[in-house]
């Protein structure tokens, strides 16, 4: 995002330009309601994403995330990562909120919805962060 005023970019983390399937549900509890809905991510960085999805979802809306983002489990540094299958092909599942959003086009209820990082297992969160820096050093 770009300021206006100074002509730089706003955002605290360089984003990646990834598109991945994602489950999306409004965090509540109990948890066995949450209702997930599907939508695409059109970008990811350290500090959040952005997708798209059938529903809109307000600003400061807490949201759980599963992200089926393939190859950030490499980094992993457990050793489960290194014998486990199932660890090796696990989304990635934050809570985040919602910090904007907005209807892509008259014609269909689809919205663009941009969220920022909540909560993040730390283990995980270190390894989606070394696979966003391998990500971002392969685009330069």
């Amino acid at each position: 995002m770009v300021d206006k005023t100074t002509g730089k970019c706003r955002r605290k983390s360089p984003r990646f330009d990834k598109q991945v399937k994602l489950s999306v549900g409004k965090l509540q509890y109990p948890m066995t309601n949450v209702n997930m809905t599907s939508g695409y991510t059109s970008n990811v960085s350290e500090t959040g994403l952005c997708f798209t999805t059938d529903e809109l979802f307000k600003n400061g809306t807490i949201l759980q995330l599963i992200v089926e983002l393939i190859g950030w489990q490499h980094y992993l540094q457990t050793t489960a990562a290194i014998i486990d299958a199932q660890v090796v092909s696990k989304p990635l599942t934050a809570v985040a909120e919602v910090v904007w959003s907005k209807k892509l086009t008259d014609n269909e209820e689809k919205y663009a919805v941009g969220v920022q990082f909540k909560d993040i297992y730390e283990d995980d969160l270190h390894a989606f962060k070394k696979y966003l820096r391998k990500m971002l050093d392969k685009k330069t």
